[in-house]
């Protein structure tokens, strides 16, 4: 109800104007007003002032009315020549359409010329190009093109076929429809059945073709259909943003460790001889950090080594080696004779170093949590990564 409220007055205008040229057969069959008395009182007026206010105050939704009119003219169009050729070639049913024509310029029946065409101007800028400007109006308001050219094209036909097809049947249902319009046989309502399948193709079609629809329509959707297309479906995930980007003063207090030292810039010379690990006493770089050991100058066996050890895990390149292996580890490309982190690695110059499995505690596999009677650091928490609260 908010939605209709906000509708522009004209486009509601455009609207009730549209529908009357049907409404008004109606009226006339029915014996409720005379169609000569409702064409000279209210849709002709209502036509020049809708019209005088599109050339001199216009907005954006006439254009949707003149986009409807144009295609509702053409799709009648088609229809009449499907219609047409059963009636002139074929002789299958009768052309009702002069005498429409005399009931709106209210002469005798028997003036078919001046009922023919009072009644073909009243159809075609009347009857479907009214229903185009429907249809339009609200394919416009709805946001029915974006459910796919497939929903568009039943959508016009459904429309065709529905309200259209189903409101001339009801006319000529009434107690003088069939005296007045055009007796009902399997025949004629196959055929007017198919003539309005055929406008609604070409009005869906028109419809697809229109550039902008949904630009002219300035306020909000009527009943948004995209949106009940997607009923009872999961929502859009919710982006979450990456762990560098949450800042400091945005995480718990009890979550937040003092930061690891800063690496020295360089590389730092390790004792020949001696082991870097708890067992020894020495002092472990940070793992963040890995050790570097500059080449010697000389010849002879080379002694750099550059690996980052975390926890007993041996980073090569980017794949990680557990360190628990009881056959040597193959290292391509390192030629040492050092010790790190509890690990003897030898090799010849120029070919693969070998390394030996490691003395002391069993190491644990990456981010496992050590026993309460283990000594030494920590393993590192490989979800918290160091964020989660202390215990």
């Amino acid at each position: 109800m908010r939605a209709l409220g906000a509708v522009p007055p004209r486009v509601a205008a455009h609207v009730v104007l549209a529908a009357l040229p049907l409404l008004s057969i109606t009226a006339h069959v029915a014996g409720l007003v005379p169609m000569h008395v409702s064409a000279g009182l209210v849709v002709i007026p209502a036509a020049l002032v809708l019209l005088v206010l599109g050339i001199f105050v216009p907005m954006p939704e006439d254009r949707l009315a003149l986009e409807g009119l144009r295609w509702g003219i053409l799709a009648t169009a088609v229809y009449d020549v499907f219609r047409l050729d059963t009636v002139a070639f074929l002789g299958w049913w009768g052309d009702f359409i002069p005498t429409m024509g005399t009931w709106l310029v209210d002469v005798d029946p028997s003036r078919r010329v001046l009922g023919g065409v009072a009644g073909y101007v009243w159809r075609y800028a009347g009857d479907g190009g009214g229903l185009g400007v429907v249809f339009l109006v609200l394919a416009a308001a709805t946001g029915l093109r974006r459910l796919g050219p497939r929903v568009t094209m039943a959508a016009a036909v459904l429309f065709a076929v529905g309200p259209t097809w189903g409101g001339l049947m009801v006319t000529v249902l009434l107690p003088r429809g069939q005296q007045l319009m055009f007796p009902l046989t399997p025949v004629t309502v196959t055929l007017s059945l198919v003539g309005h399948v055929i406008f609604g193709i070409v009005l869906g079609l028109g419809c697809l073709r229109c550039r902008d629809l949904e630009s002219h329509w300035a306020g909000p959707r009527v009943v948004d259909l995209e949106k009940l297309a997607r009923w009872g479906e999961l929502p859009d995930p919710v982006p979450i943003p990456a762990l560098a980007d949450v800042p400091a003063s945005a995480l718990p207090r009890s979550s937040r460790r003092p930061a690891l030292p800063a690496a020295s810039p360089g590389g730092r010379a390790l004792p020949r001889g001696r082991e870097v690990g708890p067992r020894t006493g020495a002092t472990r770089r940070a793992w963040s950090s890995p050790p570097s050991v500059p080449l010697p100058r000389g010849g002879g066996v080379m002694t750099v080594i550059d690996a980052t050890v975390v926890d007993a895990t041996v980073i090569a390149g980017i794949a990680p080696v557990p360190a628990t292996t009881a056959a040597p580890v193959v290292a391509t490309g390192l030629r040492t004779g050092r010790t790190v982190t509890g690990r003897t690695v030898t090799g010849r110059a120029g070919g693969p170093i070998g390394t030996g499995p490691r003395s002391g505690p069993t190491p644990l596999p990456w981010g496992a949590r050590p026993p309460a009677g283990r000594a030494g650091p920590p393993a590192l928490e490989a979800a918290g990564f160091g964020l989660r609260a202390t215990r």
